[in-house]
C-alpha cells in the first residue's frame, strides 16, 4: 500500500512538472509573438505587394516633345525670345490596354507634341504613334510597336464606391514606376467643359502621373488619374474607367469616338417649376425641349416630361441625363421613366449616333 501511494505521488509530481513547462513554453512563444507582426499584417502586407506587383509592368512612363512651329515667323521669335526650353518634354503617364502595344493616356499629357517616346518598366524606351483622343474627356490613345506586352483589364467603373481603397501607379517629376495608395473620396464630380463626372480621391497624383492607372484591390482600371486641385493636398481628380474604356474602343475599332444623340433640351427644376408642374421634389431633368427627327421626339418624349429614370438608374438632375446618354453606346434602346401630368410612364428611345458637322 505503502508503495502504491508513493507512486501515485511521483505520477503527480510528474503530471504537474510537464503541465509548468508547458504553461511556461506557452507564455514564452505568447510573449514572443506579440513583440512579432500580427500574421493578418503580414497577409495584408504580401497581398498588397504582390497588387504592385502585377500593376507596375503595365504602367508606362510618357515623353511627349512639342512639336516646332510650323510658321517661319514664330519659330524664330522663340530662338531670339530664348524661348527654347518650351521644347523640352512634357512628362506623364499611361497604362498599357493590349497585348499588342494600345496605351491609354491623357490627352493633354501628348496635346501638340511632334514626338513621344514610351518608357516601359522594363527599361525599354519606345516611340509612340499617336491613334487618337476625345479632348472633352482628356483621353488619348497611342500604340507602340510591340507584342506580348503586359495589358491591365479594365474593370466597372459603375460599381465603385464611396470609401474604397484604390491604388495609384504613375511617373511623378519623372519618378517611374511611383505607387501612392487611398480611397475613392466621391463620385460625380465635374470639372469645367468635361463631358463626363470625375472620382475625387485623396491618392497623390502629382505633375508626371495624369494618364496613370487607379486601380482597385482586384489590379484593375476603374480611373485613368487626371488632375490635382493646386494648392491642396488629398484632393485629386480621375476619369471613370468606363468613360475611358469607351473612348478607347472607338478609336481603336472606329478611328474616332463615336458621340450618342438623343435630343432633348433640358432645364434645371427649381422650386417654383415644380410647384407649376405640381412636381413632389426637384429630381428628375425636366424637358424643355425635343429635336427634330430626334431619338426622344421619335420616342415620344414631349415638353414638360420629367424624365426619372433612364435604364432604371435614377436621375436627380439634368446632369445626370446627360452622363448617362454620353455612356450609351450608339443604336441601343433604353428605358425612361417619366412623369407627365403626374401620370407615371415608360418609354422606350433608341440611342443615335451623333454625326460630325461637314
Amino acid at each position: 500500500m505503502r508503495n502504491l501511494l508513493r507512486f501515485l505521488a511521483f505520477v503527480l509530481l510528474a503530471v504537474l512538472a510537464v503541465a509548468g513547462v508547458f504553461v511556461w513554453k506557452s507564455c514564452t512563444s505568447a510573449g514572443s509573438d506579440s513583440r512579432s507582426s500580427s500574421p493578418i499584417l503580414v497577409g495584408i502586407d504580401r497581398e498588397f505587394t504582390s497588387l504592385v506587383g502585377r500593376v507596375l509592368p503595365s504602367v508606362v512612363s510618357i515623353n511627349a516633345t512639342p512639336a516646332s512651329p510650323t510658321d517661319p515667323q514664330a519659330a524664330l521669335l522663340q530662338r531670339l525670345l530664348g524661348s527654347e526650353s518650351a521644347k523640352q518634354p512634357q512628362l506623364g503617364s499611361g497604362a498599357i490596354v493590349s497585348a499588342d502595344g494600345h496605351i491609354v493616356t491623357n490627352w493633354h499629357v501628348v496635346a501638340n507634341a511632334g514626338a513621344v517616346e514610351v518608357s516601359l518598366n522594363d527599361g525599354r524606351s519606345l516611340p509612340a504613334a499617336f491613334v487618337g483622343a476625345d479632348e472633352l474627356t482628356d483621353v488619348a490613345v497611342l500604340k507602340i510597336e510591340a507584342t506580348g506586352l503586359p495589358a491591365i483589364g479594365f474593370g466597372n467603373s459603375d460599381d465603385v464606391r464611396i470609401g474604397q481603397t484604390v491604388v495609384a501607379v504613375g511617373n511623378p517629376f519623372g519618378l517611374q514606376g511611383t505607387v501612392t495608395t487611398g480611397i475613392v473620396s466621391g463620385k460625380g464630380r465635374m470639372m469645367s467643359e468635361a463631358t463626363t463626372e470625375f472620382f475625387q480621391t485623396d491618392a497623390p497624383i502629382n505633375p508626371g502621373s495624369s494618364g496613370g492607372p487607379l486601380v482597385d484591390v482586384d489590379g484593375k482600371i476603374v480611373a485613368l488619374n487626371n488632375a490635382l486641385v493646386q494648392h491642396t493636398a488629398g484632393i485629386g481628380f480621375a476619369i471613370p474607367s468606363n468613360a475611358v474604356r469607351k473612348i478607347f474602343e472607338n478609336i481603336r475599332d472606329h478611328g474616332r469616338v463615336l458621340r450618342p444623340w438623343f435630343g432633348v433640351v433640358m432645364l434645371p427644376i427649381s422650386q417654383p417649376l415644380a410647384d407649376r408642374l405640381g412636381l413632389l421634389d426637384l429630381n428628375g431633368a425636366l424637358v424643355q425641349a425635343t429635336l427634330d427627327n430626334s431619338p426622344a421626339a421619335r420616342a415620344g418624349i414631349l415638353p414638360g416630361d420629367v424624365i426619372l429614370t433612364y435604364n432604371g438608374r435614377r436621375i436627380a438632375e439634368w446632369k445626370d441625363l446627360r452622363n448617362r446618354v454620353a455612356e450609351t453606346e450608339p443604336g441601343h434602346e433604353v428605358a425612361l421613366g417619366i412623369v407627365r401630368g403626374g401620370k407615371n410612364l415608360t418609354l422606350r428611345a433608341k440611342i443615335e449616333k451623333l454625326d460630325p458637322p461637314k
